[in-house]
């Protein structure tokens, strides 16, 4: 799955540079919505087909909230440490962080403050999108199910959720929808707030 994914994205990319008509181009974001609303739907009805599925969430409570909190901490705990080896301060990767790899909203939201700390949040964001593409069957497999919902951030609850789906079950695929739902709620709140300690 993570190969054709990688694949699918590298064959994109060669025909959107040499030979995709300018009319798709224009269009691609259309186009790219309704296909995932149609990965979104799927996955939806895979997660639907288990019965227990409310029944998973009910027993398991306030502990499902632990997901988001802990990518939370974990994510601003490597950017604290990451902040020792490049060239922005504590705040900044902190700041850049709290994207949690909704790539397109961070920047825009950092943007007001500094153009070159927003360039930075969306390369960040985008390239833990992709790290999460690779990484979530490796996670899945090599250290644990709840554990893969983390690489993806806010991204669990869309674009990663069908690997997230695929590389464990359904019951996890919840999990990982309901952290990437408090993730997308959170950011538009925390990265304001943290970008005003700078």
């Amino acid at each position: 799955m993570t190969e054709i994914i990688i694949l699918s994205v590298i064959i994109g990319a060669v025909s959107g540079y040499f030979w995709l008509p300018e009319v798709f181009i224009e269009h691609s974001e259309a186009i790219l919505n309704v296909g995932l609303c149609l990965l979104l739907f799927m996955a939806g009805i895979d997660i639907g087909r288990q019965k227990t599925v409310l029944q998973d969430i009910k027993r398991n409570g306030l502990s499902i909230i632990a997901v988001p909190v802990l990518v939370i901490t974990g994510t601003f705990a490597g950017a604290a440490t990451s902040s020792i080896f490049v060239g922005y301060s504590l705040t900044e990767t902190l700041t850049v962080s709290s994207g949690f790899g909704w790539y397109s909203l961070a920047p825009l939201i950092i943007a007001e403050h500094s153009a070159e700390l927003s360039a930075v949040t969306f390369l960040s964001n985008m390239a833990r999108e992709l790290f999460a593409i690779i990484l979530i069957p490796i996670v899945a497999k090599y250290i644990g199910y709840i554990e893969a919902c983390a690489p993806a951030g806010a991204a669990s609850m869309d674009t990663c959720l069908p690997i997230v789906e695929r590389a464990t079950n359904s019951t996890v695929a919840v999990y990982s929808f309901v952290s990437g739902v408090i993730l997308t709620i959170v950011v538009p709140f925390l990265t304001p707030t943290v970008m005003g300690l700078i």
